[in-house]
């Protein structure tokens, strides 16, 4: 008896199954008639200007944004270095200078301060004279393990308080 049950339940269970499989397959042939219907109604070739247009918008877009992500991580890392390094030269060059511009009143530099030769004007007397010896900036900067920048800006510098000194001594009209 419990036999016969058992196969009945099987039956029952395939007749679903296959009613399920028909009605998918009837809702899959609507949809597909209901698609055909309209691609035929719609232009083809405005359609597919449109797909174009708006793939080729979206790729633009998706590369201005990589690159505007990139330039702004590029300036982030910029500015943390030049800030790390400012904290640094800061600290380094001028603790004393801080501290009094900090404080709001400015510290007369005693005579035995101003007599002692800075460690800044060292390297960058070192940069002027190698410099003048015709080197590259690249070349100072790795002799001498200073930033190119910096050696870029004391050469400016220089030059630019050799050209003033001209202009004053220059006679006047």
């Amino acid at each position: 008896m419990a036999l016969p049950s058992l196969n009945f339940w099987e039956i029952a269970l395939d007749a679903t199954q296959i009613g399920l499989c028909g009605l998918i397959l009837l809702f899959l042939i609507r949809n597909r008639m209901k698609f055909k219907r309209l691609i035929l109604n719609e232009p083809t070739a405005e359609k597919s200007q449109n797909f174009n247009t708006e793939f080729v918008v979206e790729a633009v877009r998706q590369q201005t944004e990589l690159a505007f992500n990139h330039i702004l991580e590029t300036i982030d890392k910029e500015h943390q270095t030049l800030s790390a390094y400012f904290e640094l030269r800061e600290t380094q060059l001028a603790p004393g200078l801080l501290k009094s511009v900090s404080s709001g009143r400015i510290e007369p530099i005693s005579s035995s301060e101003a007599s002692e030769p800075d460690v800044a004007d060292a390297i960058y007397g070192e940069i002027e004279s190698l410099a003048d010896q015709g080197l590259s900036l690249a070349d100072i900067s790795e002799k001498l393990k200073v930033p190119r920048g910096e050696v870029d800006l004391v050469v400016k510098l220089k030059r630019l308080s050799i050209e003033s000194a001209q202009i004053k001594d220059a006679p006047q009209k």
